[in-house]
Order: structure tokens, then sequence, then C-alpha cells
């Protein structure tokens, strides 16, 4: 993902977003419908009235006059309209909720230089998707957001996790479950931070990055040593904002990267687990969800069915568009020279987040998606971004039948 490049300027921009089309068009030709789509440069030359098919990159969209929603579709050879009726129940809804910079397919009837459209296509995860299941019976625990050095971090409740980890908490059968336990995934805002908004410092216990990471290794430190913990970052954490973000950087955590169960990723990433000679094991797409507000904000039927409470809907629609951050603005980012590491392309098996301290579980084309609880109750500016915590809680995974738990270690509840 990480490439260095001396200078970024608009060129790098324009190629960025040329591999993203590139990219996200192959996926969508290989659907029956899209498998001859027209170059936009040539639908005025064809026959008005006849059925068409094109592929290209949101430019422009808003609602007319007469309540029909209207896009501009741009691929590397021009632009061309796409109008879509509201008399189109079916798809009129799926329309409203396209954001900007959107690699979309059309089929539809070719008007004066506009498409009527009848269908729209979206990137998507094939329908035959399968449900892999190992033959270990092991499990699988997913959480995020520590946010390590708040004052308002919930220790207690997370020594009581690790000691459940560690076969020293809870009765018989949920330490026989702790014992399977092979893998943590954590992702992302391990620490506090600091600077990340203003009137931080008020927030703090531990005023240093170094002691935050130092506190937060002490932690990790104490699970026993045949669990594999696997750690990306978030905004939270003391590098780039800008994704993708590199691993937590080891002079700046040098413990934490010395632990011999940890393993210090990028956020997104990608990791295989349990893979052997016949089996292919589990991918598991992390990505702290950075851009989640800005999906929820933007996509009409997120907004009106619950917005921030909601990143099921969330983590559905990207999976759909195959791409974790499909506008310009919906997160900070950095163009790399050979690919848009933002793009969902392998498909995976699970995909978890974190960043909204929600605890929820869906499923979709048999992906398993998870966004985390977190370990800190809510700060002044949480509660001015409208994000309300369901703090303290683990997401447990038997990866034999894939059955989901939610372990609640909220002294509280």
């Amino acid at each position: 993902y990480f490439d260095i490049e001396k200078k970024r300027d608009v060129e790098s921009f324009t190629n960025y977003f040329k591999k993203r089309y590139d990219t996200l068009r192959n996926i969508l030709v290989g659907r029956p419908e899209l498998q001859n789509p027209t170059s936009i440069n040539r639908i005025n030359s064809r026959v008005e009235q006849e059925k068409i098919s094109v592929i290209g990159m949101v430019s422009d969209k808003r609602t007319t006059k007469n309540g029909n929603f209207l896009m501009t579709l741009e691929d590397p050879t021009g632009t061309i309209n796409v109008v879509v009726s509201k008399s189109k129940i079916n798809i009129f809804q799926e329309a409203n909720d396209i954001l900007l910079d959107e690699v979309v397919g059309v089929t539809g009837v070719n008007g004066d230089k506009i498409i009527f459209a009848d269908n729209l296509y979206f990137p998507e995860i094939p329908t035959n998707n399968p449900l892999k299941k190992s033959d270990k019976d092991e499990y699988i625990v997913f959480t995020s957001d520590m946010q390590v050095g708040n004052k308002l971090f919930f220790e207690k409740n997370f020594q009581k996790f690790i000691d459940w980890l560690n076969l020293e908490y809870g009765d018989e059968r949920q330490k026989e479950i702790a014992e399977k336990v092979k893998y943590l995934f954590i992702a992302g805002d391990i620490i506090e931070g600091i600077g990340v908004y203003p009137g931080q410092e008020e927030d703090l216990l531990i005023d240093d990055l170094y002691r935050q990471y130092e506190k937060f290794a002490e932690y990790m430190g104490k699970i026993r040593k045949d669990i594999k913990i696997i750690i990306s970052p978030g905004n939270h954490d003391s590098i780039q904002i800008a994704e993708p973000q590199p691993p937590i950087d080891k002079s700046t955590a040098k413990t934490l990267s010395e632990l011999p169960n940890g393993y210090l990723t990028t956020n997104p990433s990608l990791v295989n687990i349990a893979s052997t000679k016949d089996f292919p094991g589990f991918n598991i797409l992390m990505y702290h969800g950075f851009s989640f507000p800005y999906i929820a904000e933007n996509v009409d039927s997120i907004r009106r069915a619950g917005r921030l409470s909601r990143p099921d809907l969330i983590m559905k629609f990207l999976l759909r568009k195959r791409h974790l951050a499909p506008s310009h603005s919906s997160t900070l980012y950095l163009p790399t020279s050979k690919e848009d590491p933002l793009i969902i392309g392998k498909i995976p098996d699970f995909f978890v987040s974190g960043h909204l301290h929600k605890t929820i579980v869906g499923n979709y084309m048999n992906i398993t998606m998870m966004n985390s609880s977190c370990w800190i109750d809510q700060t002044e500016d949480q509660e001015r971004r409208g994000i309300v915590p369901d703090p303290c809680k683990v997401i447990l995974v038997n990866l034999k039948t894939r059955d989901i738990k939610i372990l609640n270690f909220n002294e509280n509840e």
C-alpha cells in the first residue's frame, strides 16, 4: 500500500481515480448485463431509443424539478447524463443512495445526449460467495477503541476481559470457551492520543504518547501467548490520519512491537488466519471506519434508518460498492501510484470495524459484518459528534460453526 512519492499533484489524484475506475469496471463487466458496455463518446452516435449499457464514475447528481434523479457519468472518453424516473420504484431509492465518485453500471434507453435508466448495477459481492467453516473448534475475538490514556477508560472492565482470556474469570463453561480463543483482533484507536480534538487535554489521564502505548502494551503483555493479537491503527493513534494508515510505528510503541504474539498491521488491512494445506483460511478485512460518519449522513436510506446507530447498514453499503470510502470527501486519503488500497478487492469472510463505539453484528452474502464495542465512556467530543457508546463488549466467533456471541464485561449491566 505504501509508496514514497516526493510530490503529489493533480495528476496523482487523476491517476488514482483512473485506477479505481478500471478496477471496479473490471468487476462490473463480469455481470451478464454489462459484458459489452458502450464507451460514452460513442453513445451519441447510436440510434435513439436503442437499448444501451454503460459503466461510469459519478461526477454529479441532483434531483430534477419533476422529482427524478439525474446523475452525470464519466469514463475516460467523456460524460453523459443518466436519469432515473421516480416512477421506477424498484431502482429509485438505489439511485438516491448513490454517492459522488462511485463507479456504477447502467442499462437503459439512449435519448438525445441522455440515458433513461432501466436498471442500476454496483460492483457488489457475488451471490455465490461461500460461507467458510473450519474443522477446528477455535474462537476469534473482535474489539477496538480502548483509547488508553483517557480518564474515562474502563480499566477494571478491560482487566476483567483479559482475566477471562487467561481463564481466570467466569464460570466453567465461559473458561472452556476462553481456552479455545486463538485470535484477538483489535480494529484501531488503542490509545487516546494527543491533539486529536480541541480540548482533549482535559480528558487525558496519561498526557504522553509513549506512556499511553507503554500502558496498552502492558495490558497486551498479560494475555496468554498462544493467542495471536492483530492490531490495526485508527484516527487516535500516533500516525498519519490519511488512509491507508501504516502500522503503528515501532519507534513510538517499542514494547508493543516486541510482543511475541503481537502483529501490527495497516488500516485498512486484509489478514488471513487458520489456513492449512487443505483449507484456505479466513480473510478478515479490518477497517477502523473513519468514512462511516460521512456515509451515515450522505446515504439517504441510512440517514433515515438511524445514522451512526446502524454501522451494519454502512458496512453493507460499502461491501456493495466494493470500496471503503467511495466519495472523495468521505475520508482523508493519500493517492498511491500503484492502486487504490481502499477498494475491497478480495472478498472477505469477516469485515470488522470500530470508530462508532457501537456493538453490532450483521451478515451480507455470507460475509460476517461486525462493528466493535469500545472501552471508554462518552466524552464531550463524542457527544458533539453523535456517538453513543455501547462499551465493554466483545464479539466472539466460533470458526467451526460461525456462531456468534456478544460477551458483556460492563459491570454496570
